[in-house]
């Protein structure tokens, strides 16, 4: 989780591990292409900065190292 833990704010990191975990890199893919979860914002209590941040470091921890 290399792009995770360089996050420095701490709900955008807990939404992010979050999404890795639960996510697959297809269900990742999906949702950067759409709009940020109305109903995860309120719940993990982040902007829609955060949410795409989250979700483009889960992402980006889902492809292989090079």
């Amino acid at each position: 989780m290399e792009m995770i833990n360089q996050l420095s704010d701490g709900k955008t990191k807990a939404f992010a591990k979050h999404c890795f975990e639960r996510h697959s890199k297809a269900e990742l893919e999906e949702a950067a292409r759409g709009s940020p979860d109305q109903a995860e914002m309120k719940h993990w209590g982040i902007s829609p900065g955060q949410w795409e941040e989250a979700v483009a470091a889960a992402l980006a921890d889902h492809q292989p190292s090079s």
